[in-house]
């Protein structure tokens, strides 16, 4: 009886114990699957919270890229194809009837009335050596009426019909103008050209009904404001060779803007198609040089300059098919946004200036490289110079400027010692570029508005009765 008692009290020991084996394995083994869990629970929460991140640092409103930091980018530009009208505009319009003169510049208008002028023929034109050929026609009760279109330089009159869509049996000249006189008070509009130096004068007679282009400038008509014609000097001495502006302008909204710097390997990469670079810095510029190529970019001023070492200056062409090669460059290479203006042609040296505008008011600085610009060569692109950096995401602001009178601005110039009144040209509003002085994580630009002045045929900012 012992010896059974034994054998079953054996067995349920080594059952109990097996048990204990089987529980401490499975308590291991639950314990072991825990740790797993955990572990992968953790690297979850890591890889959202890494995403997390990524989506809050690289979201991007709709109406504009929000960038933080100065990282460059392999952004140059906006990759949009522009049409060659976007940036051949004028900088405004002036309506004159009688004594009554209103202004705009405000690009729904400008360019909004010339999009109504397609298919126009031009039936005769002819170029005169005498500015007593303008001479546009009055209406029944004695006062003329006519629209002044002004450009901030002399552009060839072959790209304006170009982008007005007009059609001429003959070869149109190779003219250049600054300022159109489009006579509205006779029953056909007449578009007189006048040049840079108040000099010559094209007359081109058109089909337009001019009741037709009085109608379309009339719905435009909540666009203009006040506007004065300033004498400087005897050439501008009638209302249709004054220097036009806003009678008084008032305050002015001061503007702050994010900026992205583009990347200068990205625009190396393009431009030198494969070349071999070597990089030099001299002072604070780096010089990249390749066999075929040579490049330089000023950090201070984001100022990006590109020749191409096998190519010359000289060409045969006439302006009009050189501007618009340059244009084909740049459209091509994301060089331009829809806010660029072509600004300045110079014949001597093929050179196509586009300047960046904002709210219809052209974009100077003093401290950041703030134009585009090309020299075409007989064959391909001689030089490039831009800005490496792009204007992002607009920052709330209710700040204001007072803008003084127009005719204050040309007393206190005529006052001026050091200053020739008889060397200004044209005077209008324009935007200072610069950086921000307050030192933030946003880099921030500045947008103040000024008066700016062609002064000698140079560009420069009004400021305390002096010219900068």
């Amino acid at each position: 009886m012992m010896v059974g008692y034994g054998q079953t009290a054996w067995r349920t020991m080594v059952q109990q114990s097996s048990s204990t084996c089987r529980v401490k394995r499975w308590r291991r083994r639950i314990g072991m699957n825990r740790e797993r869990l955990k572990s992968t629970i953790l690297f979850l929460l890591v890889i959202s919270s890494a995403i997390l991140t990524y989506m809050v640092w690289s979201y991007q409103p709709e109406f504009s890229q929000v960038d933080t930091s100065i990282e460059s980018t392999s952004n140059i530009g906006q990759g949009e194809s522009l049409e060659f009208g976007s940036v051949m505009r004028a900088y405004q319009l002036i309506w004159v009837d009688g004594n009554t003169v209103k202004g705009t510049i405000k690009e729904d208008a400008v360019v909004g009335v010339r999009e109504f002028l397609k298919d126009t023929e031009i039936e005769n034109i002819d170029i005169y050596n005498n500015i007593n050929r303008l001479t546009p026609d009055v209406k029944e009760d004695g006062d003329e009426e006519f629209l002044i279109v002004d450009y901030p330089s002399e552009m060839p009159s072959k790209s304006l019909f170009q982008v007005l869509g007009f059609s001429y049996e003959g070869a149109l000249p190779d003219y250049s103008f600054d300022r159109i006189i489009v006579d509205i008070a006779s029953p056909k509009v007449t578009f007189y050209m006048l040049n840079e130096a108040l000099e010559q004068v094209a007359v081109a007679e058109t089909d337009i009904d001019s009741s037709y282009l009085l109608s379309i400038v009339e719905e435009y008509e909540d666009s203009f404001e006040d506007y004065v014609g300033i004498i400087t000097n005897q050439k501008t001495s009638n209302n249709k060779t004054a220097i036009y502006g806003p009678e008084a302008p008032g305050a002015v909204s001061i503007e702050h803007f994010l900026m992205t710097q583009i990347g200068i390997d990205t625009m190396n990469d393009i431009l030198f198609m494969g070349d071999e670079i070597e990089v030099n810095k001299n002072d604070d510029v780096y010089v990249y040089e390749g066999t075929h190529n040579l490049s330089t970019y000023n950090p201070e001023t984001y100022n990006f300059v590109y020749t191409n070492l096998d190519e010359s200056l000289s060409s045969n062409r006439n302006p009009h098919q050189t501007i618009q090669r340059s244009f084909d460059f740049l459209n091509s290479h994301g060089g331009l946004e829809a806010e660029h203006m072509l600004f300045d042609y110079e014949a001597d040296g093929n050179e196509s200036t586009y300047r960046y505008t904002l709210n219809g008011y052209a974009v100077f600085s003093d401290e950041i490289s703030s134009v585009v610009m090309t020299k075409y060569g007989n064959n391909a692109l001689f030089e490039y110079q831009r800005p490496l950096l792009n204007i992002s995401a607009e920052v709330p602001n209710d700040e204001m400027k007072s803008l003084a009178r127009l005719e204050d601005v040309r007393y206190q110039i005529a006052l001026n010692e050091d200053l020739d009144l008889q060397k200004v040209s044209k005077i209008t509003i324009g935007y200072d570029m610069q950086f921000s002085d307050v030192q933030t994580e946003l880099n921030l630009l500045h947008f103040t508005p000024q008066w700016y002045v062609k002064y000698n045929d140079e560009w420069m900012r009004f400021n305390e009765g002096g010219l900068h």
